[in-house]
């Protein structure tokens, strides 16, 4: 059972629905993190804002995205939204093996390209909280400036994703089976 129950529409004053129907807008429910956000409406808002730029308007390819968000909630062991990305990882392209190799935690073992460049920064940043000059020359010289700071905003979007969902133990959907390993 969450800590806090999530919020409804009608919880929400006439004002704070806006924040409410802008997250539906995007993503068509206000579920997961952004139930139990909505408690904070203006935050809720804002970090919905955040995420639908860098999930629906970045430019960099969806299928790396993903690969991105799985290995951000991969290391904050956030079952709620890895297990929800790891559909739209094989939505966006994403191969089994990749899914796999992030998964069991071997990424980025066996992986290559792009795959590979993204998932050792992800874990570089998360596990040191800092990038060695190779990694972040690599990814800057792959994707430019606004493609680093872009990925980097992603990394730091879906760790607070996370750490929201860990920290309110917010539960699976009814039928959505967990597939990280604890």
């Amino acid at each position: 059972m969450p800590r806090i129950p999530s919020v409804t529409r009608e919880d929400l004053s006439s004002d704070d629905q806006a924040y409410y129907d802008q997250i539906v807008e995007k993503r068509g429910r206000a579920a997961g993190p952004y139930g139990v956000m909505l408690h904070s409406p203006k935050l809720a808002g804002r970090m919905g804002a955040t995420g639908s730029y860098l999930r629906f308007e970045c430019e960099i390819e969806n299928i790396l995205k993903e690969v991105v968000i799985m290995t951000t909630t991969r290391e904050a062991r956030a079952q709620y939204a890895f297990t929800a990305h790891e559909r739209l990882a094989r939505e966006a392209g994403v191969s089994e093996a990749t899914i796999k190799a992030i998964t069991d935690g071997t990424a980025p073992v066996g992986l290559s390209g792009d795959e590979a460049l993204l998932v050792n920064y992800t874990q570089e940043l998360l596990r040191n909280h800092s990038v060695s000059s190779s990694a972040f020359d690599a990814v800057k010289d792959r994707f430019g400036e606004q493609g680093i700071i872009d990925i980097t905003g992603l990394i730091g979007h879906y760790l607070s994703v996370s750490q929201f969902l860990n920290a309110f133990e917010v539960e699976l959907p009814e039928g959505m089976t967990p597939v990280l390993p604890v």
